[in-house]
């Protein structure tokens, strides 16, 4: 009895921590898990590539596992259970041809039925399908049938969603089915704030909601939103989840909406959070925010970066992409005593220069066959190669000039060298930037 007690609460640990890959978890007991993933795999690179995913975090956390897909949870549950430690992923539509040759133990029935079936010589699931319907049931009773419609798709089994007793969660029985975007908009109107009250109460901010829909029928439907950090603002809330409403398909109607907190993490806090609110700095954050919360939840975008600058000798390599969770950190970036140009090109262009001394200032400089004749120059900025990242940069120079010409261009030239050692470069000019 013990340890069918800490199996039931290892197994609803683990339920719990499937949320991450869908909204919709639920129990296979004793030992098996169910997860509603429609519309979610391409937040993992694919159908394949999200059950790798899954098998891989498992097998982290100390689990050997079956992995199925397919268009029914009653046909994931049989091809998962027919096989050790794989992956199954089932085309739509072809859930039929893949159950046929499992065995009959693949469905939930009881002992006594499947014993039954073995007497007959009805060893898998092909060789019921085939059979007349009705002499099945007078023999075996509705369950066999019941059980073989779920898993062939004839017939609907709704799960019984998990929802986790320390999560936030709302839930509201309503008094009539919606079915309008505007009505399941007002809906979502009057359990945000909740919500953000509740979370504000906590000291925490949302970063993953799940709103579920219990149709008529008993299905259920999930959209789910993230936020690049952690919000308790309503408005904010309220407008990603209502960029969702058209992808909720009401069907014969809506009975009862769930909102829950899948995700949260601690609100800012600490001397740098103001007490008195600032609406206008409170608005300045907002906006970046807002836009990275949109784009991340819409359909088919799998990243939002920036480009941030970063510590690197080459001017060319100073920026690096930054993902939302690290946008708000300040960019490790060098102090730069000389002033850098306003235009950076990808790649330094070539170009033929003329100077009175090889170590000395440029005079003039052939561009696209075009003279440019150098009125001022200033310099050199001397760089030095970043020699632990490759070792064709021990020793390499880099003296930055930045010049201006007889027609009033600012650029920025470069000499790969010093000037007078064939080691630290070949002497030839580029021009990287224009001011």
């Amino acid at each position: 009895e013990e340890d069918a007690e800490a199996q039931r609460a290892a197994l609803t640990d683990l339920c719990s921590w499937l949320i991450w890959l869908s909204p919709l978890p639920a129990f296979d007991a004793p030992d098996g898990l169910y997860s509603d993933t429609t519309g979610c795999a391409h937040l993992y690179g694919g159908e394949a590539a999200m059950l790798n995913l899954v098998r891989e975090r498992l097998r982290a956390r100390g689990h050997s596992c079956s992995v199925a897909l397919s268009d029914t949870a009653a046909a994931s549950r049989a091809l998962a259970r027919s096989g050790i430690d794989r992956i199954c992923l089932v085309p739509p539509g072809q859930q039929k041809q893949a159950l046929h040759p499992l065995p009959c133990t693949a469905l939930p029935l009881p002992e006594k039925t499947l014993s039954s079936l073995t007497r007959l010589g009805l060893t898998t699931i092909g060789d019921l399908a085939d059979l007349p319907r009705a002499p099945l049931a007078k023999r075996f009773g509705a369950q066999l049938l019941t059980c073989l419609d779920e898993a062939l798709g004839r017939q609907a089994s709704p799960l019984s969603v998990f929802q986790p007793a320390d999560r936030i969660s709302l839930t509201r029985s309503l008094v009539e089915p919606i079915s309008t975007p505007d009505a399941i908009a007002t809906v979502i109107a009057a359990l945000v704030p909740v919500v953000c009250e509740k979370l504000t109460a906590r000291g925490e901010g949302a970063r993953q909601l799940d709103f579920l829909c219990v149709r008529v029928d008993g299905s259920i439907q999930a959209i789910r939103v993230g936020t690049s950090d952690p919000s308790a603002d309503v408005t904010r809330l309220m407008r990603l989840l209502g960029d969702q409403i058209p992808q909720i398909a009401p069907e014969f109607g809506i009975e009862t909406v769930i909102l829950t907190v899948s995700a949260n993490e601690p609100l800012e806090a600490g001397p740098e959070r103001s007490v008195l609110p600032d609406v206008g700095a409170s608005s300045e954050r907002a906006l970046p925010a807002t836009l990275i919360d949109r784009l991340l939840n819409r359909p088919g975008v799998v990243s939002v970066h920036q480009l941030a600058p970063r510590f690197s000798a080459w001017p060319e390599d100073g920026q690096s992409r930054v993902s939302p969770d690290d946008m708000a950190k300040p960019p490790l970036a060098r102090q730069m005593l000389w002033a850098r140009p306003n235009i950076l090109f990808d790649l330094p262009v070539r170009v033929q220069v003329t100077a009175l001394l090889p170590d000395g200032a440029p005079r003039q400089f052939v561009l696209k066959r075009q003279t440019h004749r150098i009125a001022a120059a200033d310099g050199p900025e001397r760089l030095l190669g970043e020699w632990w990242q490759a070792a064709e940069r021990y020793g390499a120079i880099r003296d930055y000039w930045q010049v201006e010409t007889t027609t009033g261009l600012r650029l920025w030239l470069f000499r790969k060298g010093d000037g007078t050692h064939d080691w630290s470069g070949s002497g030839a000019w580029f021009l990287q930037g224009v001011f």
